[in-house]
């Protein structure tokens, strides 16, 4: 097997994002007959196919010429020929590869973009062709995830790998409410109360006038305003996510709301509510910010209620100060309608596997992704070796090795048909797991995929800079909304839109 590393980039940013997602499953079907067990044995009966793949580089400088590799290959009676890419030459690379006219048999993308420019090419096998064979990928997809990865010809082309399908909740700092005697809020009004308690009446005891309730920060060159998401859904919008009326799809940044939303923020801001810092920190200082006691009621990570630590957000809370507890919230309801909830990341996923049409080995590499999918594969793929790398303790995974180690044996670093699990977590996280997804917004756009995505990005971007202006404005925004509207759709808000709802008229006609 070769490790054939093609550039020397790091791929932190799309670890960080993983990993702080993830799928919960709760139990431990590894040493379980499954499908899986079916089709290994089946496969043993076969010649061992060689399987070419290029796949993201997922911990650079490790090879995979290592345990869980070979587990897999034992498993699907297959030889897998890796080639592995880091993150930022992902698919100008596996474009250049294609074009070879040696194509890999197991290929991984980013984007919906480029997904849609290899289906029209008639570079993708359509997977669900091959569901038949495969009950472990057809499962996969229980619960509606092979309709939002279905494109308008009823064929499947790629596998999402995904994590939790939302992280970031209200959350609030317990100890302060209990000092200012408040309770966690449930409308917009008590909101705004406990707001003006955590910046005025000194929840953290210091004599001093150094407490938010919200803040944000800066990532890629634009504000990131989801950690003010509970003001935005108190008034029925959410700006980056698109919202369903009288049929029709209507960006978050210009439906009914977000007007009365950022009028609200702005007094927030002139009351000295927010963090004036918000422009200028970037993501770790936000979250540093957040665990030192200066920021006390955003919408941001639920880890932090976590006692197992994942991602390291609640032991340095409790170092900083062994009394803070945060607490979450639910959705606010506004002044005229209830809230509609928080942000949720796509069930498209962050990285895509999928099989090129004309792979010598469509069979072999249907065998791979299945067994990956099964409830055995993606176990050993989360935690390794039962009784060599993790025990269970009430259920609960207990990691034996190091994290070290783990990359050695390549636990985790070959992700084609995975799911994040947090088995390892506590109980009290995977509780915040399930409640975080009774509050989330279910984007009615989500799934749509469209032949240019681009102005998305932009769009988004510009209303980052709009909506930070407006929120820091002195006077009335009136004016200053109308003109952001009109602008947005000259940018290309128009023709972005009609886009949208047509892939959506498309897709619900079926």
């Amino acid at each position: 097997m070769s490790n054939k590393k093609v550039q020397s980039m790091t791929v932190a940013s799309v670890l960080t994002l993983a990993m702080i997602t993830g799928c919960s499953s709760n139990n431990d079907t590894s040493s379980s007959p499954s499908a899986a067990s079916t089709s290994t044995a089946a496969a043993t009966k076969q010649p061992t196919a060689t399987l070419k793949l290029a796949v993201l580089e997922t911990y650079p400088g490790v090879t995979l010429d290592n345990k869980t590799t070979h587990y897999i290959e034992e498993k699907t009676n297959t030889k897998l020929d890796i080639t592995v890419i880091p993150s930022g030459d992902l698919e100008n690379k596996l474009q250049v590869m294609l074009a070879s006219g040696d194509k890999p048999d197991i290929i991984q993308l980013s984007t919906d973009t480029l997904e849609m420019k290899l289906t029209k090419s008639n570079v993708l096998l359509p997977l669900n062709t091959y569901f038949d064979k495969a009950p472990n990928l057809k499962k996969f997809g229980d619960g509606g995830l092979w309709d939002i990865m279905k494109h308008n010809d009823n064929n499947v082309y790629t596998i999402p790998i995904r994590g939790s399908a939302i992280d970031n909740i209200p959350i609030y700092r317990k100890d302060w409410l209990d000092k200012v005697g408040l309770k966690v809020p449930t409308t917009l009004d008590e909101y705004y109360a406990v707001a003006d308690a955590f910046t005025n009446k000194d929840p953290d005891g210091n004599g001093k006038k150094d407490t938010y309730a919200l803040s944000a920060y800066t990532a890629g060159g634009n504000v990131d305003l989801s950690s003010m998401d509970m003001v935005f859904s108190a008034f029925g919008t959410l700006p980056g996510n698109w919202i369903l009326q009288d049929g029709k799809l209507v960006p978050g940044a210009v439906a009914p709301g977000a007007l009365d939303a950022l009028k609200f923020l702005n007094k927030m801001y002139k009351e000295k509510m927010i963090d004036p810092e918000f422009i200028t920190d970037n993501a770790a200082r936000f979250k540093d910010k957040v665990i030192k006691g200066t920021v006390g009621a955003p919408v941001y990570r639920y880890f932090l209620m976590d006692t197992s630590n994942i991602n390291n957000y609640y032991t340095p809370l409790k170092q900083n100060n062994p009394n803070a507890e945060f607490v979450e919230g639910g959705i606010l309801k506004g002044p005229k309608q209830n809230g509609i909830g928080y942000r949720m990341l796509t069930q498209r996923g962050w990285l895509k596997t999928a099989i090129t049409k004309d792979s010598k080995n469509i069979d072999a590499a249907i065998r791979v992704l299945d067994f990956l999918a099964s409830d055995e594969g993606n176990m050993y793929e989360n935690y390794g070796e039962k009784g060599k790398d993790y025990t269970l303790d009430n259920n609960i995974v207990k990691q034996l090795i190091k994290d070290e180690e783990i990359k050695a044996a390549g636990i985790g670093q070959l992700k084609l048909a995975f799911n994040f699990m947090y088995n390892h977590t506590s109980q009290r996280f995977q509780e915040l797991y399930k409640f975080a997804h009774t509050i989330g917004y279910r984007n009615p756009a989500d799934g749509l995929v469209i032949d240019d995505n681009s102005k998305a990005t932009e769009l988004g971007q510009f209303t980052s800079q709009q909506f930070t202006k407006m929120i820091l404005n002195e006077g009335p925004i009136d004016d200053l909304f109308k003109d952001f509207v009109t602008e947005y759709y000259k940018r290309g808000g128009t023709d972005y839109s009609k886009a949208m709802n047509d892939a959506y008229l498309a897709k619900t006609k079926k």
